[in-house]
């Protein structure tokens, strides 16, 4: 009788010991202790109770919630229900705390069915640049839940097209809808799109896509994606129905004040038989944190190529000079931009900008007898080029269910400079 008290005030010490470490976030120490108990008194509740708590601080959800389940007690159904929250299953979580007549589970379940209210959303995107072009597209978004882990959006909306020179302007309409279904215990986001859109040459398309995101820890995941989706950023694509059928894949880290990095390669294939690849990375590191500001600072890296350039003659001019003439020529990109062995790097930090090189095309003679030329021919030739990029944004409230976002941008590339807007009115539902 004496060894079995004994035995019930060390176990006790041990579960109060393992409470301690546990409360000052010792976790593995704490792990170890309730372990110890469980091994020589496997049907200790509070042992197991512990033990499920530590579990679901180091964010081993599944292992916790099945500590909780075996457990009875508002206590247990508690823990299991939040293991499935932090979990991300919204859905259980949100099925078990209405259950639950706790201040705790109370508190979730308002906060899942406000993250899953849904809202609607007016956006519109302007491009200036100096093809010359401008560009703006508006939207109206409706997103709603179908249940916490299943999200639709439907929007509806129009691209603006201006060819400056040519003094010509569309009006093109476009339609999607997306779907994104998240599983929690599988770590995977599923998105799936589809929609149409008018092309400025009077065809109707579709687009859309697939994306697969899984995450691999709390702070990185790997992305797989499928798209096709339309090219109206370049003033020759008023002519023609210029799309992409992209197929990427990608790794990405994020953390609050932490390091952030990522990695992207991909395949593009366009709507003329063309074809590309590239592959992009970056990584930026917190140098000051203070406060709530953190500022990063790093680098990127960029590779890109397209099969075959189409980049073409528009016009050729010149000008005399005693019995010579001076050729001038003029080349557009048609219907989309076609990178040639471009190879840029970036510092980053507020302000990006760096140095690049690329395989860029010219026309030649450069003069002659005649007023144009007789035989024209094609020069490629590498360079050097200087991309930068500013940025600012502001995301406010305006009202009690209403918030506004703006964001701005001035950006320099090897084939023009842009200067971008964008501003969102979102309300909550």
């Amino acid at each position: 009788m004496g060894l079995a008290w004994c035995a019930v005030l060390w176990f006790a010490q041990l579960i109060e010991e393992a409470q301690r470490l546990a409360w000052q976030k010792h976790f593995a120490a704490a792990e170890k202790l309730y372990r110890q108990v469980l091994r020589s008194d496997p049907a200790s509740r509070d042992a197991k109770f512990g033990l499920a708590q530590v579990l679901l601080w180091e964010g081993q959800y599944a292992e916790a919630r099945r500590l909780f389940k075996s457990l009875k007690g508002a206590d247990a159904a508690e823990g299991a229900a939040t293991a499935a929250y932090w979990q991300g299953d919204f859905r259980t979580a949100s099925r078990e705390f209405a259950s639950i007549d706790r201040p705790f589970s109370r508190q979730s379940l308002a906060q899942i069915r406000s993250a899953s209210a849904g809202d609607v959303r007016a956006t519109v995107e302007g491009l200036d640049d100096n093809q010359p072009y401008r560009a703006w597209r508006s939207s109206v978004t409706v997103s709603s839940f179908s249940d916490p882990l299943t999200r639709w959006d439907v929007s509806a909306g129009a691209y603006g097209l201006d060819n400056i020179d040519r003094g010509i302007t569309h009006t093109e309409p476009f339609v999607t809808a997306t779907n994104a279904l998240v599983l929690p215990w599988q770590r995977l986001t599923i998105t799936t799109s589809a929609g149409a859109i008018r092309y400025p040459d009077g065809k109707t398309g579709p687009i859309g896509g697939l994306t697969l995101s899984r995450k691999l820890s709390s702070n990185s995941s790997l992305t797989i994606s499928g798209d096709h989706r339309e090219l109206l950023t370049n003033a020759t694509a008023i002519d023609t129905h210029a799309s992409v059928t992209r197929f990427a894949a990608g790794w990405s880290r994020y953390i609050a004040r932490g390091w952030l990095a990522g990695v992207e390669a991909g395949h593009n294939s366009y709507f003329d038989h063309n074809s590309g690849n590239y592959a992009q990375g970056y990584a930026l590191w917190p140098i000051v944190k203070r406060g709530r500001t953190t500022f990063w600072a790093g680098g990127s890296a960029a590779v890109r190529n397209t099969g075959e350039t189409r980049f073409e003659l528009d016009a050729v001019s010149s000008v005399r000079t005693s019995n010579f003439f001076s050729y001038s020529y003029r080349g557009s990109y048609r219907g989309y931009w076609t990178p040639r062995f471009p190879k840029d790097a970036e510092l980053k930090a507020q302000i990006e900008g760096g140095v690049g090189r690329d395989e860029a095309r010219a026309f030649g003679p450069a003069s002659g007898t005649s007023p144009l030329p007789h035989n024209i021919f094609v020069i490629d030739f590498h360079r050097t080029f200087h991309p930068y990029r500013l940025s600012a944004g502001l995301s406010m409230p305006v009202a009690t269910a209403y918030r506004i976002q703006v964001d701005i941008e001035r950006s320099v590339t090897v084939f023009y400079a842009a200067n971008a807007f964008r501003a969102s009115l979102v309300r909550h539902r």
